[in-house]
């Protein structure tokens, strides 16, 4: 009974520690693309986007999609491929930048007309992912493990296991 007590009181101490030990290791950051309008002169701008590697794997090519509002257009670019298809733009990356590993950034922009306030694309996604990282990430803590059992004990340690959750 007093060594079932001990197991039960070691077990109420171990389980939430081992739910809270790494969270990180769980969520790792995401890849990201963000714009920044850098010039805006009325009748045209320039924007970029930075896509970053935030993840813990090498990224083997990129694309950047988003739309403009009606009205707006993009005249040339540099440092990625495009395509378009009504509002509708695409951005692929070209044989020199596509390869970002860990924590690595690129850059690549165009110039577009109108300038203004609304000059601004939306819709953002990079290799179908919202391009700010959010959405799309898993939030959801663990589950908590499941058949948790003390494997071997003696008057001086216990032994504890349990599956993954």
């Amino acid at each position: 009974m007093r060594r079932a007590f001990r197991l039960l009181t070691l077990l109420a101490l171990v389980l939430p520690a081992a739910t809270v030990l790494n969270p990180a290791a769980a969520h790792a950051a995401p890849a990201t693309a963000a714009f920044a309008k850098t010039a805006d002169w009325g009748s045209g701008f320039e924007g970029r986007y930075t896509i970053t590697n935030g993840t813990t794997s090498t990224i083997n090519g990129w694309k950047v999609e988003f739309d403009l509002p009606a009205g707006h257009s993009i005249g040339s670019h540099w440092d990625a491929s495009r395509a378009q298809s009504g509002q509708h733009y695409t951005f692929t990356n070209v044989s020199w930048n596509g390869t970002l590993a860990p924590g690595a950034s690129v850059t690549f922009g165009f110039l577009g007309s109108p300038g203004g306030a609304a000059a601004v694309p939306q819709n953002c996604k990079l290799n179908g992912a919202p391009c700010d990282g959010g959405p799309g990430d898993d939030t959801t803590p663990p589950s908590v493990p499941g058949n948790v059992r003390s494997t071997g004990t003696t008057s001086t340690s216990i032994s504890l296991a349990w599956n993954a959750s």
